[in-house]
């Protein structure tokens, strides 16, 4: 036992000082934060860092270390606390990229990024993913052997005026696909045409134990929502059709039981005095559809017996009312 603790004492003796101090500040910043997202930095420039720092400030810390110091850092946080899915986030760190540590929802800190884009100039030797357009304009470079770059490289159509080169109309030099040589990337930059943006990512995510991977942090809302509204409808339709009841389901049901019902009643050879309005509908239904197949018409709607019943009382009474005014101006 005191050989093993003489060993390990000689290993930690062996890592710098710095290397133990950085790992210690990684396992205070996994206790001090619940959320914790791997940003892969390969493509990010540091103005774009230093920005997203101030964005965040007071919010989430941004940590860049090296792979094996984090991973020593989650490993040493791990058998201090018993957390879950540690070892995925380990798996998940890239060669380059920063921790952040924070806790705020991640969903959050993604909303944050989108509104925070930079535009930058295109990759040379890279395919482009956009199209590239040179505006119309005053360049604000001055003549010389500058105006032969952008007619050979880019064959940007340009002139002269006041000293500086103009591009005379909107120039399409590339189409998203195309290949971006090293020598058109270098006249676009001096352009200061930046057709690319820069968006920082999230990679990973790890919620004190939860784990959010980029597909689910970087899913379509509009569209999951969609999908689920769908689920619903073929559900709910699934549940009538096997009579399943609840509360999505009572009301239809009630109504499909209505509409069955009515539908046997009108095959049975029997007729039922309280019924009438319905009968005289089914009629005109059948009406309609024999008249539009046939001459392409529709039946007027007749009023019911038991309207017609009703009119005939209502002009018996007013006639009273006559009778009875009359009847006074008689008496004068």
């Amino acid at each position: 036992m005191n050989s093993q603790k003489t060993e390990i004492s000689s290993e930690l003796a062996k890592i710098p000082e710095w290397k133990l101090k950085e790992v210690d500040e990684l396992v205070n910043l996994f206790k001090k934060y619940k959320n914790i997202a791997v940003i892969i930095v390969s493509s990010i420039n540091d103005r774009q860092i230093q920005q997203t720092r101030r964005i965040l400030r007071g919010k989430a810390e941004l940590k860049m270390s090296k792979k094996n110091l984090q991973s020593r850092a989650i490993e040493k946080y791990q058998s201090e606390t018993k957390k879950e899915g540690l070892e995925e986030l380990i798996e998940s760190i890239p060669g380059q990229s920063t921790l952040l540590f924070t806790n705020m929802n991640i969903f959050e800190v993604k909303r944050l990024f989108g509104e925070n884009k930079w535009m930058i100039p295109a990759r040379p030797g890279a395919k482009t993913p956009v199209d590239i357009i040179v505006p119309a304009g005053d360049t604000g470079l001055p003549t010389g052997q500058v105006i032969s770059e952008l007619n050979m490289t880019l064959k940007l159509p340009t002139r002269i005026q006041n000293d500086t080169i103009w591009v005379r109309e909107d120039k399409l030099t590339h189409k998203a696909g195309d290949l971006v040589t090293i020598k058109e990337a270098a006249v676009l930059k001096k352009l200061g045409v930046k057709p690319l943006e820069s968006l920082i990512r999230i990679h990973f995510a790890w919620c004190d134990g939860e784990i959010l991977t980029e597909d689910i942090i970087y899913m379509d809302m509009e569209q999951f929502q969609k999908d689920i509204q769908l689920a619903f409808m073929n559900a709910k339709s699934l549940a009538l059709e096997m009579n399943i009841v609840d509360k999505d389901t009572i009301e239809p049901l009630i109504s499909k039981g209505h509409r069955e019902a009515l539908a046997l009643l009108f095959e049975l050879p029997i007729f039922v005095d309280t019924m009438l309005d319905e009968y005289m509908m089914k009629a005109q239904n059948n009406a309609n559809t024999l008249n539009a197949m046939i001459f392409g018409e529709t039946v007027k709607v007749q009023p019911s017996q038991t309207e017609e019943k009703k009119k005939p009382k209502e002009e018996k009474k007013e006639e009273v009312k006559e009778e009875e005014i009359s009847g006074i101006g008689d008496l004068f």
